[in-house]
């Protein structure tokens, strides 16, 4: 099927939503940071990539996000983010084209199969 890129700090989350996209019939990489994710992408540039936001700073994510979209315009993105409750904040984010190029947001904690079904939809849509 699809080479997914998990990119989160939390191994749980890694490995929970990891779990249920292989049973799917993806190959899952995994990246612990934004850092880490760059060099991954460097090596093979995934289908689809599900961002965390808070890894190494409380931005990482987003930062990341803007970087996949300017190089692979394409590549759909999901943004998993506690960065709300986190932060004690009274709304909610927007995908848009410049600030937060990705397809969808959801909120964690997220059920690993509705992120496997969303993954799933996403992936249709470019096809």
């Amino acid at each position: 099927m699809a080479h997914i890129l998990l990119v989160d700090d939390d191994q749980d989350i890694i490995e929970m939503n990891r779990t249920v996209l292989a049973q799917r019939g993806h190959r899952v990489t995994v990246s612990f940071s934004a850092a880490e994710a760059r060099r991954a992408v460097a090596a093979e540039v995934p289908d689809l990539a599900v961002l965390d936001v808070m890894m190494e700073d409380k931005t990482a994510g987003f930062e990341l996000a803007r970087e996949l979209h300017a190089s692979y315009p394409k590549m759909p993105l999901v943004m998993l983010t506690g960065i709300s409750k986190e932060m004690d904040l009274q709304f909610g984010f927007t995908p848009d084209e410049t600030w937060l190029p990705v397809s969808t947001f959801l909120n964690k904690p997220v059920n690993p199969r509705i992120l496997a079904d969303e993954v799933d939809r996403l992936l249709k849509e470019v096809q």
